[in-house]
């Protein structure tokens, strides 16, 4: 691993926050609450690429640690999320240890790797430039579980990232089966006790998106060594739909 199984981003139960909704005064918002990480979904949030920057600069000034989902393996987008300032990336339906090798060489500067050399927002923030960026692959699939021992072999791959839905419908489950009293639960227990089990003899820290709190209880029961708490939408959406009730007249 390329910085430490002991990254406090992805270790000591350490909880995360979501963002979807392009905006910099949510992203301040998330970010003075107090979690270990921030992740900026670029893949399935509403975010483009012009929302990025503000998002991170938001996130510094409240000290927390960023990180950016890209929308799929290209070095490209990786190199413009790191270039932005984030601390590290998500990638994306990484399913063999060649696409994997090749996001962690989108993370690093030469000999290390393939990243080109224009690292911006972190030389104003006094990084070491040449450190490069956290590079976290996504298991969801079945070839990714299958190819799951090759992946967490490769060098420079600082977590696993589990795609809890992707991973449910890639294995014939509802989405439904990752909460903890679903019907489906025993059996979607078992393949992230399996995925778990896998990265915990690697030494790989191994995290997962949570819906809601008990989902983060129960898949740190699985072995989880990092949880991202669902997206800023959803608990936005939960919360006025709970204060709407509450203030119908009965």
């Amino acid at each position: 691993m390329s910085i430490s199984s002991t990254d406090p981003m992805f270790t000591g139960d350490a909880v995360g926050g979501w963002l979807q909704l392009p905006s910099s005064a949510v992203a301040e918002i998330v970010g003075s609450v107090g979690f270990d990480s921030v992740c900026v979904d670029t893949q399935h949030g509403m975010i483009g690429d012009d929302s990025v920057l503000g998002m991170l600069q938001a996130l510094t000034a409240t000290g927390t640690r960023s990180l950016v989902r890209v929308p799929g393996h290209g070095p490209e987008a990786i190199g413009r999320a790191l270039d932005r300032g984030a601390d590290g990336v998500i990638v994306p339906l990484v399913e063999t240890a060649e696409q994997a090798a090749a996001a962690v060489s989108a993370c690093r500067y030469p000999p290390a790797g393939t990243r080109s050399y224009g690292p911006v927002r972190p030389s104003w923030l006094g990084r070491d430039l040449l450190a490069g960026g956290r590079c976290v692959v996504m298991i969801e699939t079945v070839a990714a579980v299958a190819n799951l021992e090759e992946i967490l072999a490769v060098e420079g791959i600082d977590a696993v990232f589990v795609g809890p839905s992707d991973l449910a419908l890639a294995y014939g489950l509802a989405p439904a089966a990752q909460a903890p009293d679903a019907p489906e639960a025993a059996r979607y227990g078992e393949l992230i006790e399996g995925i778990t089990a896998r990265c915990a003899a690697a030494g790989v820290p191994v995290g997962i998106y949570c819906d809601s709190p008990a989902h983060a209880r129960r898949f740190r029961e699985l072995g989880c060594t990092f949880t991202m708490l669902g997206a800023e939408q959803a608990i936005l959406r939960a919360a006025c739909a709970e204060r709407l009730a509450q203030a119908r007249a009965s």
